[in-house]
């Protein structure tokens, strides 16, 4: 029962965020879009409630603003890139540029402009002020006074688009504060885009960097007589020799994840164990039983179906 009542009144806080970002809106002139003000105000929220103190004086406000300023940096600078590339292609299609191809190339230089801002929380909100601009501009495209019109038109609609930002970030650190002082610890959404996924919801590849089409992933059990068993990763040297790398260790019920090179390795465990495809048997042998590695010689009268005769004879 104590784990109900938190998230219940994060769950009533954040929907009563939503639709305080809303109206703090709604008045202003040229406002691209509520949406822009409600999502940064959900992530803001989301990144206050899942904060592990709240109360402490000026050592915890300093790692608020730490957090979040990474963040609100991230998503103004993703909103200048699309607000700029709306410009940019208003621009093209009064030159002659199809409205079609415009903005097309407008959501999608604003998505891939915003995937390389580092700090952003999302590239949507990049895409929603590029689109803005450019649907109010490419309409005065066939004007003759075209660009003496498009300016106030610009301004006004960066005005009111960092006005909704910031209306978002001040509703979001309000009411994610204000919650979070009633809450016995810190609490995070999974699905929120205020932060990534932990590790264990993301794939393995992009957790550890891993080359996709170089490197294969293997499940191999030690065996009793293998030259890796009683031997610590450390001496194994599989990074530094092979390449190789052990994410886990399976021993009984205990499992071992992204192990330390102090770890002994034991028969009977099962290691999943990336390897790139080139040394995946040398890796491989590693583990094995030493048995299955030895070449047996033919017998020697097998070999020798016939004596040898001297070449005097």
């Amino acid at each position: 029962m104590s784990e109900k009542w938190p998230v219940q009144l994060i769950r009533l806080s954040r929907a009563f965020t939503v639709g305080a970002a809303y109206y703090s809106v709604i008045n202003i002139p040229s406002l691209t879009s509520s949406f822009v003000a409600i999502f940064v105000a959900l992530l803001l929220f989301d990144l206050m409630v899942s904060l592990e103190r709240i109360r402490g004086g000026w050592e915890v406000a300093k790692n608020v603003v730490r957090i979040v300023i990474p963040h609100v940096a991230g998503t103004a600078m993703t909103l200048v890139y699309g607000l700029a590339v709306g410009c940019v292609f208003a621009v093209l299609v009064h030159l002659g540029l199809p409205v079609s191809l415009g903005a097309i190339l407008t959501a999608g230089l604003s998505y891939s402009l915003a995937e390389r801002v580092p700090g952003r929380t999302s590239s949507t909100v990049g895409i929603v002020g590029g689109l803005a601009v450019f649907d109010k501009t490419c309409k005065l495209a066939a004007s003759i006074e075209f660009f003496p019109e498009v300016g106030p038109v610009v301004v006004a609609t960066i005005y009111g688009t960092f006005s909704a930002l910031v209306m978002g970030w001040a509703t979001g650190l309000l009411f994610g504060g204000l919650t979070r002082l009633f809450l016995p610890r810190g609490y995070r959404t999974v699905t929120s885009a205020a932060y990534k996924q932990p590790l264990m919801l993301r794939p393995i590849q992009e957790v550890l960097d891993l080359e996709e089409n170089d490197g294969v992933l293997l499940t191999v059990r030690v065996a009793q007589d293998a030259q890796a068993a009683g031997s610590t990763l450390e001496m194994l040297e599989l990074d530094h020799k092979y390449g190789a790398r052990v994410l886990r260790i399976d021993r009984g019920e205990n499992k071992i994840s992204l192990p330390r090179g102090d770890e002994v390795l034991q028969a009977e465990d099962v290691l999943l164990v990336y390897s790139p495809k080139s040394r995946r048997m040398e890796v491989e042998n590693l583990f094995t039983a030493a048995s299955s590695k030895i070449v047996y010689q033919f017998p020697q009268s097998e070999v020798e179906s016939e004596p040898v005769q001297n070449q005097g004879e």
